[in-house]
């Protein structure tokens, strides 16, 4: 485990208390961001992909780097396809030459959405709604997304999940061979037990590719790597090649929602995307 930020360094921090001894955190991060969060910030970013429909799901996508056979396919968190700084980042994962595909996975949107997708600005996260969303509901948008992206011409593809997104994130990667890593920032994949009915640790064992996690301060201890949910995902097929890197001084949502005028959130940003992009190109460029 490495911990990020100003002086990193690697340690597991398996003298925290186990989630059986915290119940109150349980029922704070089962509303999928946990108290403390970072809010709404809207995008700012001129965006330089397209807009593409494709029937079963929408997409932002930026295919700039045409003979790239590589992809990645980002999936957001709460406020969707076009909030914080979503598709800035695919703007810059595509200069860094891959094609890249942002999934409209959360429509029907809650009063609206952020254009047209997830939660309203001002909305509040409603357990009712995410409901409507279980993998069951989201495998054909998904695969949908996967298709474009091959379509493209990619044939490795990494995903990026951003909070809920870590959820369908772990799920492409049990169904598409050509899902070669992921990415998951301030993960919410317990919304497959706490909304879905499902197991979580199931989920994690269940991946087929290495996955890099990176917890905030407030997503531990239960995404730790000596949690139940991170041994559960040491114990997937390419368990020994995941990596945990926390973050915390971190909030939930910092990688996307963060205020970049703060020097430590900046700093943790940049951090966190050197890590990705590493990752990706270890996995997906190789």
């Amino acid at each position: 485990v490495t911990r990020g930020g100003a002086g990193g360094r690697a340690r597991c921090l398996c003298d925290r208390p186990s989630l059986l001894e915290i119940p109150a955190l349980i029922i704070m991060t089962s509303a999928c961001c946990p108290v403390g969060s970072l809010p709404y910030l809207a995008a700012t970013h001129t965006a330089t992909g397209r807009v593409v429909d494709l029937g079963a799901v929408e997409l932002y996508a930026n295919t700039t780097a045409a003979s790239s056979t590589t992809g990645i396919l980002i999936c957001p968190d709460v406020w969707g396809w076009n909030g914080g700084r979503v598709r800035a980042i695919a703007d810059g994962l595509s200069e860094q030459g891959y094609k890249v595909a942002v999934g409209k996975f959360l429509a029907p949107a809650l009063d609206g959405g952020t254009d047209g997708d997830a939660l309203p600005p001002d909305g509040d996260f409603s357990m009712d709604w995410i409901k409507q969303f279980p993998w069951e509901t989201q495998r054909p948008k998904v695969e949908a997304a996967l298709g474009f992206l091959k379509a493209e011409g990619c044939s490795k593809i990494g995903v990026l999940g951003f909070c809920y997104g870590g959820h369908p994130a772990c799920w492409a990667s049990t169904v598409e061979p050509s899902v070669v890593c992921g990415v998951v920032l301030h993960p919410s994949m317990q919304l497959e037990g706490f909304a879905f009915g499902g197991d979580t640790a199931a989920l994690l064992k269940s991946v087929r590719c290495p996955f890099l996690l990176a917890p905030a301060g407030n997503d531990l201890p239960m995404w730790s790597a000596c949690g139940e949910f991170g041994e559960a995902l040491k114990a997937s097929a390419k368990g020994a090649d995941c990596v945990f890197k926390e973050f915390p001084d971190m909030s939930h949502g910092w990688s996307c929602r963060g205020d970049l005028a703060d020097e430590k959130v900046r700093r943790d940003v940049e951090a966190v995307m050197k890590d990705a992009i590493g990752f990706f190109a270890k996995y997906v460029l190789a």
